[in-house]
């Protein structure tokens, strides 16, 4: 847990100190998946709300171009190899029923966003 802990400060002032110079689309994309993790990680039994509306926002991202959902997709498996978060397959997997929502994007474990 203090890991975890640790890898998400981290990475948090990663991002911050990249955010500050530019904001990027990967920051936006942190931003709004950041509240899913706890989820993901089978710390917490449901998404949040959070969790679910920024899932919804990535959704509306992921439609301004083709290539936004393969981009999302590769932000989050950034955001995960960064913090080294273990991300639970089953749980990636509730996420779109969870939050009643069909995803314009991939989430995975393993993902293979430009394959």
């Amino acid at each position: 847990m203090f890991r975890l802990v640790t890898n998400i400060n981290v990475f948090l002032l990663i991002i911050g100190s990249a955010a500050i110079r530019e904001p990027s689309y990967c920051s936006r994309v942190t931003d709004h998946f950041y509240p899913c993790i706890t989820y993901t990680v089978e710390f917490d039994p449901r998404p949040t709300d959070g969790c679910c509306s920024g899932l919804e926002e990535l959704n509306r991202m992921s439609k301004h171009n083709r290539r936004a959902p393969k981009i999302i997709c590769q932000c989050i498996e950034n955001m995960g190899y960064v913090m080294d978060v273990p991300f639970i397959a089953s749980r990636i997997k509730s996420l779109s029923d969870e939050c009643h929502t069909h995803f314009n994007f991939s989430i995975s474990v393993a993902m293979k966003c430009f394959g």
